[in-house]
């Protein structure tokens, strides 16, 4: 493969919160490495979840049904439902945004994923160098999308749920193969560990932890003086890698099989989702492939890819992983997701090797 690591990690969107504390214990295998995720995989083969089909005949199934939390790779829901509400003529994606309205969801907690989605379209930033300096500062709607997608910024799917409603981002979650997604508040979740007075009473119930980080988001995108407190408590530190590590479980969650069809589905509809999945890997393709499309996240203890790939030929592959459990920070930090997922998907051999890891 053609692919640099570090273009792979930065389509992925797997950048580590920013106030990761290091555990103490050395990690290896190292996650930035095909013979490091083989090395996990064989180790730790009831964390991982996996689901491909190659597009020629070659398929593989792990746990691919079974729950999982998501992290950002959940993104690709909201962009298929801003694609549809373009589509339908309820948005334009030529749509100047407030730059301010966009950081009333914004939570520091992404590793850096807001400021660099600043830079990148040339607002620049405040003296702390985690907002920008002029609010009134106006970009297209489209182009938060890309940030979405390229920085995995976390401001911008709350702002497409908050405007275009829960409902239509599980609808175009439904019509791609997977009902009853689990679409929940950026913002609120990663409030319930900077603050975790705002957090829901433990084993609340999923529909209902949802509508109380919905209630949550609306107060924090509407109080200055609570969006002024998290970055005031975020300064001062957040629970250790442990506690991060028990908070990521409780996030959104959903399978390999249904994040899979939802890139399976965006690939062969083509349209501005797939525009946007294909974008930021669109200079580095491997001999005969037209386009890969990929997302993916990461939280303490979590690593997540979804990824379609197109070729000239005419054929598709597809599919997702999800890793959670005995991820460290360092893991974390560096790890690639979308290696693994593509090479199995691109390379037989490989893949032959991810199977007997998997002890297929």
């Amino acid at each position: 493969m053609s692919l640099s690591r570090r273009s792979l990690l930065a389509a992925a969107g797997a950048t580590a919160p920013l106030l990761l504390t290091r555990p103490a214990h050395a990690a290896p295998p190292d996650l930035t490495t095909p013979e490091g995720w083989l090395s996990w995989i064989a180790a730790h083969r009831d964390q991982l979840s996996v689901v491909l089909d190659d597009g020629r005949g070659g398929r593989l199934h792990h746990r691919a049904d079974l729950a999982r939390p998501l992290a950002s790779a959940v993104k690709v829901l909201h962009l298929a439902a801003y694609a549809d509400a373009v589509a339908a003529g309820r948005l334009d994606p030529r749509e100047q945004v407030r730059v301010g309205d966009w950081e009333r969801y914004y939570v520091p907690t992404d590793g850096g994923a807001h400021p660099a989605s600043l830079r990148h379209l040339g607002v620049p930033l405040d003296e702390n160098g985690l907002h920008a300096a002029d609010p009134q500062h106006r970009v297209a709607l489209d182009d938060l999308a890309a940030v979405m997608i390229l920085f995995s910024d976390s401001a911008v799917p709350d702002l497409l749920r908050d405007r275009l409603g829960a409902d239509a981002v599980a609808r175009a979650a439904t019509v791609r193969g997977w009902p009853d997604a689990d679409v929940r508040s950026f913002s609120a979740e990663h409030l319930f560990l900077a603050l975790p007075e705002t957090a829901p009473p433990a084993g609340l119930p999923v529909d209902a932890r949802r509508a109380w980080g919905f209630a949550l988001e609306q107060r924090y995108r509407d109080d200055p003086a609570l969006r002024a407190e998290a970055v005031r408590r975020l300064e001062a530190g957040v629970p250790g890698y442990p506690a991060q590590v028990v908070w990521a479980s409780a996030t959104s969650a959903g399978s390999a099989e249904q994040l899979a069809a939802v890139h399976r589905a965006l690939s062969t509809g083509g349209g501005l989702a797939r525009e946007h999945l294909e974008r930021p890997l669109a200079g580095s393709l491997p001999p005969g492939v037209l386009g890969i499309g990929l997302k993916g996240g990461s939280l303490p203890g979590v690593l997540t890819s979804g990824i379609s790939v197109r070729r000239e030929d005419r054929t598709l592959g597809w599919g997702a992983l999800l890793a959670h459990g005995d991820i460290n920070a360092e893991q974390l930090s560096t790890g690639d997701p979308g290696l693994p997922l593509l090479l199995a998907i691109e390379d037989a051999r490989w893949r032959d090797r991810l199977a007997a890891a998997l002890g297929r």
